[in-house]
């Protein structure tokens, strides 16, 4: 209850000085300044976690044998893909939280509102002064206006100062530290970085396939020299022989009673089984020099331009070993930055979480404590006011 006698000076003081306050602005526009500060940070982070997110996408759709102890590029991935979406949900609320409270801030610093708790004020000092019987109900009216006016305000400015004292270094240096990796990660997502690194791993592959096409092409030039040595041998015994059965008897040759031929057949049957030989290496040179050269063809028609090239890119046994390298560090890199996401995500969440549920906390024990209800009961009320009226 508002005691009528001796503290009249300290009402109307106080009066005065709320309305002056809420004309001043000064702490309006420091609030507002951090949660403009804030949300260009959240924004920042936020657009981070979709790169990220965008990039584990980009990364899980290569089909290739990347394998750590039989683990494939979306299984070591999972973890900071699970890590990214819950970040983005946080963000999701914490962007919305920094709107909504730039809205209230917004409202309260408008000329409206200044007016309305000018006006609450003077019409509670002069019922007041009046001793009326509705100086109770204007005294609550001018309480929660005042209350509404600068408690958001001193709850942002309570949190401004626990973040620049505490707080905002550790933040600054978790997003510089993912920022260094975002450009490489939009090179990724963009298909930029990707399409550089494949262009240098085909390269350099297509040249290992070249000197491994070269020296399969000088192996078969050198069995198909052999083939012909051999076969030019084995014509020459074949005149040998004939020349010798021409000295011998048809008994002698049907028996093989001369030491001479049978030696000479003997070295044919030598000779015919390293031809044998020869022509196999032959085959399996040949079918070698079809396959790198095949493989290089497949290679040199690799490229960015198709839709499904992630999806199609098969493993090769020939090549883009530097390339898995590549995604290997990808890899690598996306899973050392969860620590710093985390600690992102619960400084955000501490920030822009707490802040509203300090506010209305607060904002319902103040309303509680002046008008002596929960702004439920309120609620209720208006509702069964209305329902008794229809």
């Amino acid at each position: 209850m508002i005691r009528q006698a001796r503290r009249i000076n300290g009402y109307y003081l106080a009066v005065f000085v709320a309305i002056v306050f809420s004309w001043w602005g000064f702490l309006d526009t420091k609030a507002a300044d951090y949660i403009s500060s804030s949300l260009v940070q959240a924004f920042g982070a936020f657009g981070l976690a979709k790169l990220f997110n965008a990039t584990v996408s980009v990364l899980q759709s290569i089909q290739i044998s990347v394998f750590v102890s039989s683990v494939t590029i979306g299984e070591l991935l999972d973890p900071f893909n699970d890590m990214v979406e819950d970040f983005s949900s946080v963000m999701k609320v914490a962007v919305s939280s920094l709107i909504f409270q730039s809205i209230l801030l917004k409202i309260i610093a408008t000329v409206y509102f200044k007016v309305f708790v000018t006006l609450s004020g003077l019409l509670f000092g002069y019922l007041y002064w009046t001793k009326s019987r509705f100086t109770e109900v204007a005294y609550k009216v001018f309480v929660t206006a005042v209350g509404a006016k600068f408690l958001l305000v001193l709850v942002v400015l309570l949190s401004a100062l626990v973040d620049v004292s505490f707080l905002n270094e550790e933040k600054t240096q978790a997003i510089d530290k993912i920022q260094v990796h975002s450009n490489e990660m939009n090179e990724v997502t963009t298909g930029l970085g990707v399409a550089a690194d494949l262009k240098q791993s085909l390269d350099k592959d297509k040249q290992l396939l070249q000197i491994q096409l070269d020296e399969a092409q000088q192996a078969l030039s050198k069995h198909d020299e052999r083939l012909v040595d051999l076969t030019a041998q084995n014509e020459s015994l074949n005149r040998l022989i004939s020349a010798r059965k021409e000295t011998l008897s048809t008994l002698d040759i049907l028996f093989n009673n001369d030491d001479t031929l049978a030696g000479l057949r003997t070295q044919q049957s030598l000779l015919m089984a390293e031809r044998q030989r020869a022509e196999q290496d032959i085959k399996i040179s040949q079918n070698k020099v079809e396959t790198l050269r095949q493989s290089i063809n497949d290679l040199g028609n690799i490229t960015l331009e198709d839709q499904g090239f992630f999806s199609s890119l098969k493993p090769n046994p020939f090549g883009l070993s530097n390339f898995k390298d590549k995604i290997s560090e990808y890899v690598e890199t996306l899973n050392g930055l969860v620590n710093d996401f985390l600690t992102l995500l619960a400084l955000f969440a501490f920030n822009t979480v707490l802040i509203p549920v300090l506010f209305l906390y607060l904002g319902a024990k103040g309303f509680k404590l002046v008008w002596q209800m929960k702004p439920s009961d309120l609620i209720a009320r208006a509702k069964k006011g209305v329902k008794d009226n229809l």
